[in-house]
């Protein structure tokens, strides 16, 4: 989905810009996602996992732009990348139809600056302009922080996936499932 740029202003005085991810992004968006997979266990990839290349991210980057139910959102702090967001559909068939799932990263040094939170005030925004009546998404038990921001913006905790995660040490992780209701129309 294409979309309007948007600019913030961030709590340290900088300006951040939130605009569709672009084919020309790709390799800031690959070393974007090898940082942030580097910088906290509660992501689905160890940053040696990224591994795909300059050329599938862009064809990845031009599909989504084009696609007219999902979007890529970058974060863009002084020419840098700092964090991304997207809104995927669930699906096509009209029983799923209202149902989109979210997610995001940021670079460590981008915590704390407002810029998660402005990337999920703007996705939730441009969602319910696609018409989604649902958000869902998981979150790694142990990310609190993000746990606590979900429930801030109204996301309520639906279930467990347990042993959800498997890390290289053989420790195991759960997973919170969330949504968040746009529509008033039905309750969890």
């Amino acid at each position: 989905m294409r979309f309007e740029r948007k600019r913030i202003d961030l709590k340290d005085g900088r300006t951040c810009t939130l605009r569709p991810a672009e084919a020309e992004d790709s390799e800031a968006m690959i070393e974007c996602l090898r940082t942030v997979s580097s910088e906290t266990p509660f992501l689905l990839r160890n940053a040696d996992e990224v591994t795909f290349t300059v050329e599938a991210e862009e064809q990845f980057l031009k599909a989504e732009s084009m696609h007219p139910r999902e979007l890529m959102m970058i974060a863009e702090v002084d020419g840098e990348i700092s964090g991304n967001c997207a809104v995927l559909s669930v699906g096509d068939l009209r029983r799923t139809y209202h149902r989109c799932r979210f997610a995001i990263a940021l670079k460590k040094a981008f915590w704390g600056l407002g810029i998660a939170s402005a990337m999920m005030d703007y996705a939730f925004f441009l969602a319910e302009e696609m018409g989604y009546e649902q958000m869902e998404l998981e979150v790694v038990d142990g990310n609190d922080r993000a746990k606590s921001l979900y429930e801030r913006f109204g996301f309520q905790e639906t279930g467990k996936n347990h042993r959800s995660l498997k890390y290289d040490d053989g420790s195991y992780r759960d997973e919170y499932r969330m949504v968040k209701i746009f529509s008033a129309r039905e309750g969890i």
